[in-house]
């Protein structure tokens, strides 16, 4: 089990650095043009692999931690810590997963939303929710403030999606600013793992000011997102 676990790592790390690099090239290139739909083709199928792959492995982290440890005892804080730890990670998983989709879903829709209706789609959507939910009750219970965060942020992104998909009007432009929204949501998780996981080590920092490697990519994206969205505007609404 530990060889087939760090097999999937590091397929996991190997596809979520090329993201990293190909996430550039659709933003350069110009929108719609054969660099911006072949290279985000490439970093769709790139993301996809990078959360298949952390959700199997968070599950089996938390399923069987050690086996894929073996020098833990059963009977530790450190599981309880661990599994603790892997909830995170598969709500993370599933975040990008939904990302991706979300945004290339929006892509293909246009103003038909009866494709965000899909059972595909509303299932990615609920289990966000109730992943969300899940992360909230734990952080709240372990007191882990990433877990508080990214379960409330779970729980408001969830709920505010489904009430859009849901509205009777909406903006003619509304299928572009959420394909933008997708797509730079994925690359926020890649590059807030890169962060995380990777130059934290090179960069110490203790306590609290570690949340700074989780928090800031999502203001820094979030910012973007909002910057792109004004640029192209938001015009008269349309009837669904």
């Amino acid at each position: 089990m530990a060889t087939f676990y760090y097999a999937l790592f590091y397929v996991h790390i190997t596809a979520g650095l090329i993201a990293m690099v190909l996430f550039w090239v659709p933003l350069a290139a110009r929108k719609g043009g054969f660099n911006h739909r072949r290279f985000g083709s490439y970093y769709r199928q790139s993301m996809y692999i990078v959360a298949y792959c952390g959700i199997v492995m968070s599950v089996l982290m938390f399923t069987v931690p050690t086996w894929i440890k073996p020098e833990l005892d059963s009977s530790s804080a450190q599981i309880t810590s661990i599994r603790v730890f892997a909830t995170l990670l598969v709500f993370l998983g599933w975040l990008t997963l939904f990302s991706v989709y979300h945004g290339q879903v929006s892509l293909q829709a246009k103003q038909n939303r009866a494709a965000y209706r899909t059972p595909c789609y509303l299932t990615l959507l609920a289990g966000m929710f109730i992943l969300g939910l899940i992360c909230l009750a734990v952080g709240i219970q372990f007191s882990h403030p990433l877990l508080q965060i990214f379960g409330g942020l779970g729980l408001f992104s969830s709920i505010s999606t489904y009430r859009l998909i849901r509205r009777k009007e909406v903006s003619n432009k509304l299928w572009l600013t959420e394909h933008l929204g997708g797509y730079i949501g994925s690359g926020i998780a890649a590059y807030t793992a890169f962060l995380t996981f990777g130059a934290r080590h090179l960069i110490q920092l203790d306590g609290y000011w570690q949340l700074t490697f989780w928090v800031l990519p999502g203001v820094i994206g979030g910012i973007s997102i909002a910057l792109l969205t004004r640029k192209y505007g938001v015009q008269p609404k349309l009837p669904t």
